[in-house]
């Protein structure tokens, strides 16, 4: 039920995004905000060390920072950084594909 809660509100929080950033003229600016912004806000991770739950991962980068310490932040830091890598690089070639199709 709580999943289900965060995905609508996402879902609504993202809709506003998408609209707040339809103004920027620069395509690839656009798709990379829109996509950076999706990659932060779904990518999941464990929210315990057991592995039995799973949360947002900023959620987890920022409750470990704060109760555990600076250094358990990392847990769920490199995981959401290799998503945003992921997300900025499927973005790239996206555009240089539709950018390459609208030459033609």
């Amino acid at each position: 039920m709580i999943w289900l809660i965060y995905i609508l509100a996402t879902v609504g929080f993202y809709g506003v995004f998408w609209h707040v950033t339809g103004f920027v003229q620069a395509r690839w600016v656009n798709y990379s905000l829109r996509a950076l912004m999706l990659t932060v806000i779904i990518t999941p991770w464990y929210s315990n060390g057991e592995g039995t739950s799973l949360a947002p991962a900023l959620m987890v980068v920022f409750l470990d920072a704060v109760t555990i310490g600076i250094d358990a932040s990392g847990r769920a830091l490199i995981p959401l950084l290799l998503a945003l890598l992921i997300a900025e690089c499927m973005v790239s070639l996206y555009w240089l594909w539709e950018k390459r199709r609208t030459k033609k």
